[in-house]
């Protein structure tokens, strides 16, 4: 029975035992430091108490005992006083989960089939979790009460979810103390149940605040050749994600992006499957220090979405039913291109991988599709509910021996459900068929809350085999031993806040070095950059911001640490003024006009066919939300508002005999015939921030950041057309292939499509002759 929650104090322990470590200790056992009370829940942060072994892993309770044996220190997980398989780390994971499984009971095996999507304090700093007497206010970091803004601590004391994923950004000390206080509750609800002490395990997405976006990191990495950096780069952010106890990411993406349309391209590493393996492999390898599988100190990298995402029908998002299909119109595509990051992730010990929410075709509009000389049946079901995607492929044909975590939403009905393939079945009979299938976790609904009625009774009532429930529960804790967390899974305060101090300067370093090595200089003619020097008079620079909402010259405050801090305002202590530039307000006084282009992100629910051309008011076709198909409609859509502004002012200022530097965020390969032909020179950035766009305009440093992905040339190579195909059905065809990346789809287009295109190629070429294919980038 679980504990529910009280108002009154916890007990402490009086004298509570310093860490020891392990050297001549006498074998015997050691008490709780805490005493739980059944009848009143913990209302008090309890500091954990740490015992290290000298050849061993470090032990960590609050209300478990510790067992001594043979001189070494194990963590009594169920206060039973006596050593068990699961509790000795001498023994291997597997003879250490087989015992955990049996002593399990059905409630707390049921408990580990559901992530909780959002779970968070309300701190993001250690400033707001003491009080002026230096003691931890614990409703910063779990609710108490209902109204708490903070995670319930309800949900571990009343539940028994163990898992959740953090979704707040805070200092590393504040994370430890989060981490700690989860841990303790469930520590608590283990002892007064005397039953086993399941840890919980925090979860979070990606956390790349201050960095250019994922694909931003892959410019990077075709620009230094290597992904060296990034390796180094994923061991450090490892670090300190272990210093605030987060110890599996839901990521990264590593969908190959082969339709320019998909939504989620920023967001991925790139069109190129080889550059995409090595970035995998450096992932995996920094994220878990190598690549023989995770060990304490690690974070279990969980890639998606297999088996890709990115071969979406006509770039549509599968969070929204005009997205639901896989597209494989080319023969052997999955092999070649979709399948080959997911297959270096599995080679370097992923631990973790998330099936896509989309589903297959089975139609006239897909190939067949042979893996490693095995065909690959379609089903038409959501890749969680797809035992042909996650056992016959993931497992069976590539060798994949993790757990796999689906994505949230994909029992539910709710806009946000994503149950393609099972939409007549029961929320009981879906849960019983992802699981049989061979899903270990279901990512829950976007809550903080989760409720287990559905799939308590899709285990109990037998739908559930008892054959996928074992397999389920095993994947899951083998991650959970792996990592130490039977064994350590509280952090020392004192110890992560050191950690972040250690690390702060950093990655304030990491993320100056990757924003500049994100820029691609795409155009420079006449070798206009970088700017000449000042001069005695100083340059004239006019800045404008452009947006899918408007224009501005008001440039956001990225820029502010060059010391701009509005039009025509320099800090005379740095920036361009301390450069000697002068920056107007007038662009008919600039002697360089530099024109910051961030068209608007194309919509996870967007139901037109998405707009790549830097365009205000085009009309394109309108997709029926809830069916997919085409009503007969249009809509208008806008990337760039103003943008015949830009034109004006680039004219005048050419007219004046000035230069017009242009940037483009590539959040999608953009089409860029409303911008490059107006510019001298042109920068790519990917969410890069202004500070490193304007430094490779200046010279700061000489841009080496390579395209990511092949930039379209016109409308004309990405048109979608309403073709009947062999088996008597009308559909929406692109002329290029929703499956093949972009430096590779010519081959499998029709010439006379490609004799419509400006550059004769699905690649956009500029006025100096460049073609725009991935891994193209000028220097200095």
């Amino acid at each position: 029975m679980l504990v529910s929650m009280a108002t009154a104090c916890t007990n402490t322990a009086e004298n509570t035992p310093s860490p020891s470590v392990s050297a001549g200790i006498e074998d015997g056992y050691i008490p709780a430091p805490y005493t739980a009370d059944s009848s009143q829940a913990p209302t008090e942060y309890l500091a954990p108490v740490f015992y290290q072994n000298t050849d061993g892993p470090t032990i960590s309770v609050t209300y478990n005992g510790v067992i001594v044996e043979d001189g070494k220190y194990f963590r009594d997980s169920d206060n039973d006083q006596e050593l068990d398989p699961y509790e000795d780390w001498r023994l291997t994971t597997d003879e250490r989960v087989e015992d955990l499984v049996g002593k399990m009971t059905q409630e707390q095996r049921i408990g580990l089939l559901k992530n909780v999507m959002m779970c968070s304090p309300i701190a993001t700093s250690a400033e707001e979790v003491y009080d002026e007497n230096g003691n931890v206010i614990l409703e910063q970091l779990v609710g108490l009460t209902a109204d708490s803004e903070a995670y319930q601590a309800s949900q571990v004391l009343d539940t028994y979810c163990r898992s959740g994923v953090i979704r707040q950004y805070t200092d590393t000390e504040t994370g430890a103390l989060f981490n700690n206080t989860l841990n303790m509750l469930a520590e608590h609800v283990g002892a007064i149940n005397g039953e086993v002490t399941i840890p919980y395990m925090l979860i979070s997405n990606p956390m790349i605040s201050g960095y250019p976006y994922e694909i931003g990191f892959a410019a990077a990495v075709y620009g230094d050749g290597n992904a060296d950096a990034l390796r180094e780069w994923a061991e450090i952010d490892a670090d300190i994600w272990d210093a605030k106890g987060i110890h599996q990411m839901y990521g990264p993406q590593i969908d190959l992006i082969t339709d320019p349309r998909w939504t989620r391209n920023s967001t991925t590493y790139g069109e190129n499957p080889e550059m995409m393996a090595e970035i995998v492999t450096a992932l995996v390898s920094g994220y878990q220090h190598g690549t023989d599988g995770v060990q304490p100190g690690d974070v279990a990298v969980i890639m998606k979405h297999f088996p890709g995402d990115g071969a979406a029908q006509n770039g549509f998002s599968s969070h929204s039913i005009c997205g639901q299909w896989r597209i494989y119109s080319t023969e052997g595509s999955l092999e070649k291109y979709q399948l080959v990051g997911f297959q270096a992730a599995i080679d370097a010990g992923v631990t973790g991988v998330m099936p896509s929410y989309s589903r297959p075709t089975t139609d006239a509009r897909s190939k067949p599709q042979t893996v490693n000389g095995v065909l690959i049946e379609p089903e038409e079901l959501a890749s969680a509910y797809n035992s042909t995607i996650l056992q016959t492929l993931l497992r069976d044909t590539m060798g994949f021996e993790g757990f796999v975590n689906s994505d949230s939403g994909v029992i539910s009905d709710d806009p946000d459900g994503h149950p393609y393939g099972a939409e007549d079945l029961t929320p009981v009979e879906r849960y019983a068929a992802v699981i049989n299938a061979g899903t270990d976790v279901i990512g829950e609904e976007w809550t903080s809350t989760t409720d287990y009625s559905d799939v308590t009774e899709a285990v109990t009532s037998g739908m559930v085999t008892e054959e996928a429930l074992d397999r389920a529960t095993t994947n899951r804790m083998k991650s959970w031993i792996d990592l130490g967390m039977f064994d350590n899974p509280y952090r020392d305060p004192a110890e992560s806040k050191a950690v972040g101090e250690q690390y702060a300067e950093v990655r304030e370093d990491y993320e100056t070095e990757f924003n500049q090595k994100s820029v691609v200089l795409m155009k420079n003619s006449n070798n206009v950059l970088p700017l000449a020097d000042a001069g005695d008079e100083g340059l004239n620079i006019y800045i404008q911001r452009f947006t899918g909402t408007g224009s501005d010259n008001a440039i956001d405050d990225a820029l502010t640490a060059m010391g701009y801090t509005g039009a025509g305002n320099y800090d005379s202590a740095g920036g361009l003024a301390a450069m000697g530039y002068n920056v107007v307000d007038d662009y008919n006084e600039a002697d360089v006009a530099i024109l910051m282009v961030e068209p608007a992100a194309i919509s996870w629910d967007d139901d037109s066919l998405h707009v790549l051309n830097l365009v205000e008011d085009q009309e394109s076709p309108e997709y029926d939300s809830e069916t997919g198909e085409r009503t007969g409609d249009t809509t208008s859509v806008t990337t760039v508002a103003d943008i015949d502004e830009l034109w004006e002012i680039a004219d005048a200022v050419h007219a004046n005999g000035g230069t017009v530097i242009g940037t483009i965020d590539i959040t999608s390969p953009w089409i860029l015939t409303n911008l490059e032909p107006y510019c001298d020179a042109l920068l790519g950035g990917f969410g890069t921030s202004g500070e490193a766009l304007i430094g490779a305009v200046i010279g700061t440093f000489n841009p080496t950041g390579k395209l990511p992905v092949t930039m379209v040339s016109c409308d004309e190579v990405i048109a979608v057309n309403q073709v009947t195909l062999e088996d008597g059905n009308t559909y929406d065809i692109c002329v290029s292939p929703n499956d093949v990346p972009g430096y590779d789809k010519e081959q499998y287009m029709d010439p006379a499509v490609l004799a419509q295109s400006p550059s004769g190629s699905y690649a956009y070429r500029d006025a100096d002759g460049n073609f725009y294919w991935s891994g193209f980038g000028l220097n200095y």
